[in-house]
């Protein structure tokens, strides 16, 4: 087992990557194949599916060349952004609409329009009734694109994540599946079954037919076959509890993850639990039992920083840290791209600034995009915390836990030591390990992740009280602002 290679896919919103770690978990080969969000108009968000597989197939390939002889692959696993959903046609594989992202708001009206209230939607999937996740965008898909409605009507149209894409293509059509990790996001699965539920089905117009198979995440997923390559497909997951997986958060155990939206996620176990304003997402999920986790959602991280560079605000991502210690003169800003997510769920709230003047400067207006976006998440801990799901620290990982100014912040509002981790890979890290688990390894000493030097509160509990306060007030005033 000592040469075999586990290979993670990891499909994400800015890039399709592929990565094969050794026995001892470490990396040995990666590629890296950009990804182009096409945002026709404000609060749309799509791709070009075949782009999406054809770059993430690229990546892959690229990695088996660069594998050393003698190596073989023991498994592959596959992790993918979760709420973008794919149509394609079963006969030919082709794409028949855009792949609309999770951050695409166009189905607004087939979500309000759904007959079914907020609570019944949450009680029974984990989530809310949103325009964000994939049930109300299948709606909208079978109203707008022939080619997709007309392949319903034939039998031959495919509707799933982008996971369960990449499988149909990687296995060539033997498995239309995903896990429940995945499954979620369409807002049809019933979470205490794991099964598409009959009255979501309904609501939204879906046909279960259309619908990948549920399995477990660490399941079988067919065979991935290339070139005298013979690799087994042992793990689907969501992007986010593949992150979880690298960084060992267990059972009570909490993380950040600062990506293109950032996510808090609580470990809760077996337990299930169903809190009002939080989402409730399925962990890993295996044949032995399932896991659970409490989520919260900030819809916009790091398309904020995107954002502030499309009005002409020009800046590199490296600079933010010395843009932020240069700020002189403070200014607000609710960086509310795509609406308030948890624990708020007010998707007609705008972007807002606040404190601007003659004085202010590119870095007064980096600093308010890092302090927003650090007490939006303050936010959802804070209102966790008040339903008791409390962890004395709170590992963190994403692109942007690259910036210090950011966690720094973060620990002062939370009164919380973070623990930073040095890898960006933490999600294909944590599927590789999940895949190497499930082939028999022992992985207790793999470092997937490598934790930095904590990052301690440096503000006084009052001082950061103070300063909390300040931004509910500001909150306050921005959602009483006429649209």
């Amino acid at each position: 087992m000592n040469n075999k290679i586990f290979i993670a896919l990891d499909q994400g919103s800015s890039s399709s990557r592929a990565l094969a770690f050794d026995a001892q978990g470490r990396l040995v080969a990666r590629a890296v194949r950009g990804v182009d969000t096409r945002r026709p108009a404000a609060g749309l968000a799509e791709f070009d599916a075949w782009a999406l597989l054809t770059g993430q197939l690229e990546a892959l390939f690229e990695v088996l060349k660069q594998l050393p002889p003698g190596a073989g692959a023991a498994a592959l696993a596959v992790a993918s952004q979760r709420s973008t959903v794919v149509f394609w046609d079963k006969q030919t594989g082709r794409p028949l609409a855009p792949a609309l992202s999770w951050q695409d708001g166009r189905a607004t009206q087939e979500a309000e329009q759904a007959p079914l209230s907020q609570e019944e939607v949450h009680r029974w999937t984990g989530l809310y009734k949103t325009p964000f996740y994939s049930a109300p965008k299948i709606t909208w898909t079978l109203k707008n694109h022939p080619q997709a409605a007309q392949a319903a009507q034939a039998g031959r149209l495919c509707v799933g994540p982008v996971a369960s894409y990449l499988i149909w293509h990687l296995t060539q059509g033997r498995t239309f599946a995903c896990d429940p990790t995945q499954a979620q996001r369409t807002l049809l699965l019933d979470l205490s079954t794991r099964a598409w539920h009959e009255p979501l089905l309904s609501a939204f117009g879906v046909q279960r037919g259309w619908l990948p198979e549920i399995k477990h995440t660490v399941d079988d997923y067919g065979v991935f076959e290339h070139e005298g390559w013979r690799i087994p497909i042992r793990v689907c997951i969501g992007d986010q509890q593949a992150a979880l997986q690298a960084l060992r958060v267990g059972p009570g155990g909490a993380c950040i993850n600062y990506g293109t939206g950032a996510f808090f996620m609580c470990h809760t176990g077996t337990e299930c639990q169903i809190l009002p304003g939080l989402l409730t997402s399925p962990g890993v999920d295996r044949a032995q039992g399932a896991e659970y986790l409490l989520e919260g959602p900030v819809n916009a991280c790091g398309t904020v920083f995107t954002w502030l560079n499309a009005l002409g605000i020009s800046f590199a991502m490296e600079e933010v840290d010395a843009l932020c210690a240069a700020s002189k003169h403070p200014v607000q800003l609710l960086p509310a791209l795509g609406g308030l997510g948890a624990p708020y769920w007010d998707f007609t709230v705008s972007p807002v600034w606040a404190g601007l003047s003659p004085a202010t400067q590119k870095a007064d207006l980096v600093r308010g995009a890092v302090d927003g976006i650090a007490l939006l998440l303050a936010d959802i801990v804070f209102y966790a915390e008040r339903y008791g799901v409390k962890s004395r620290e709170i590992k963190v990982a994403g692109g942007l836990s690259k910036s210090r100014a950011l966690l720094q912040t973060q620990a002062d509002i939370l009164q919380t030591q973070l623990l930073p981790c040095a890898e960006a890979e933490s999600t294909a890290a944590g599927a590789a390990l999940l895949a190497a688990q499930e082939s028999g390894l022992d992985t207790q000493r793999w470092q997937t992740v490598h934790l930095l030097p904590a990052v301690q509160p440096q503000l006084e509990p009052f001082a950061a009280e103070e300063r909390y306060q300040q931004w509910h007030r500001f909150l306050a005033w921005c959602k009483q602002r006429p649209a």
